[in-house]
């Protein structure tokens, strides 16, 4: 068996290869491009795995590397501890190091989507970026109306209806005037990238029938379910519904030691939108007449005296079980399936 680590950047690829010995038998610099990449790979002797650190070019080389065959371990850089606080720094020690650490074990691997589901992750995620930039700008203008002591309310400063209007009580200042018309262009252009994305997210999400079916729960719109899938992209990446709940950031971290639990926190490394998302699909839920998600926090906060945000977090978890144990199964919503999950398993 071959180890290769490799060290990616933008212009070249460092390449360090050892053997089961632990020998360093090969190691090259190339420059970086698909034909550079492969054809370094081709020159070690089979078999081999390729080991690079999650990064800007990561997605790309796991795309070439399944489109050639090979195979290709992307390493979480925050495990990877020996690599980070070395004393020596550079490029071809960190493939060296890679390439030995796989050797030994010692890598943690990430998961990357590939194909379809990646271009789907990808566009789930701008159109969230946009939405976030198309607050942004909203906020910049009225921001401005009320720097010049301008009661600032609604959302009719936004229309290109009433704009005329909004302009009139501003100080006819022409450097205010020009930054005003220019963040007002800003989000137009954001609003009509926002809609455009949105139409391909629905056009794409036909060949993802899960999607659908995680909209018959009560809380879960297109875009909560659309962005689920994508950020999930298989239930099988999981082995059980707590390994679900620690990549969402809704799983606890316990640490122990001489069986004394000396510490319980939420996990801290997790898929920030994924947890946005799932905290989003909550808090409309519990405001669902009729969702069994809704009795089920009535009932913590009500009857248990459970604190509002710890049942909003079991609900969250509740929901996210339920539609991970959905798709696995192949099924479509049912509430038995939510008991079943949230009480049977847990």
């Amino acid at each position: 068996m071959h180890y290769i680590g490799m060290d990616g950047h933008i212009t070249t690829l460092e390449f360090a290869v050892v053997n089961e010995a632990g020998q360093l038998v090969k190691a090259d610099r190339v420059a970086t491009s698909v034909n550079g990449f492969i054809g370094f790979v081709k020159t070690v002797p089979l078999p081999r795995t390729i080991y690079m650190e999650e990064g800007t070019l990561a997605a790309w080389a796991l795309e070439t590397c399944v489109r050639f065959g090979e195979k290709l371990v992307i390493a979480d850089p925050k495990r990877n501890h020996w690599i980070g606080s070395s004393g020596q720094k550079e490029d071809p020690v960190d493939a060296l190091k890679l390439a030995q650490l796989g050797r030994g074990g010692y890598i943690k691997e990430i998961h990357h989507p590939v194909g379809q589901r990646r271009r789907f992750r990808e566009l789930m995620t701008a159109y969230h970026d946009t939405v976030r930039s198309t607050t942004r700008i909203k906020n910049k203008i009225k921001a401005r109306f009320r720097q010049n002591g301008i009661h600032c309310t609604g959302a009719t400063v936004y229309s290109p209806t009433y704009r005329e209007e909004w302009n009139g009580k501003l100080p006819q200042e022409t450097t205010l005037l020009l930054i005003l018309e220019g963040l007002w262009r800003q989000l137009e252009q954001s609003e009509l990238t926002e809609k455009e994305l949105l139409a391909a997210a629905k056009a794409q999400a036909k060949h993802y029938p899960e999607i659908k079916h995680f909209q018959a729960l009560p809380g879960i719109g297109f875009i909560h379910a659309a962005t689920i899938s994508a950020m999930l992209e298989t239930p099988y990446r999981f082995a059980d519904k707590k390994k679900v709940w620690m990549y969402a950031g809704l799983g606890i971290m316990t640490r122990s030691s001489g069986g004394k639990v000396y510490s319980e926190k939420l996990s801290t490394d997790y898929n920030r939108l994924l947890k946005y998302t799932l905290k989003q699909a909550a808090e409309t839920t519990i405001q669902t007449k009729g969702s069994p998600f809704r009795r089920k926090y009535l009932d913590m906060t009500l009857l248990h005296r459970t604190a509002p945000h710890r049942a909003k977090l079991t609900i969250a978890r509740d929901m996210l079980a339920t539609m991970w144990a959905m798709w696995r199964k192949g099924e479509k919503y049912n509430p038995e399936i939510r008991e079943k999950v949230a009480y049977k398993q847990g």
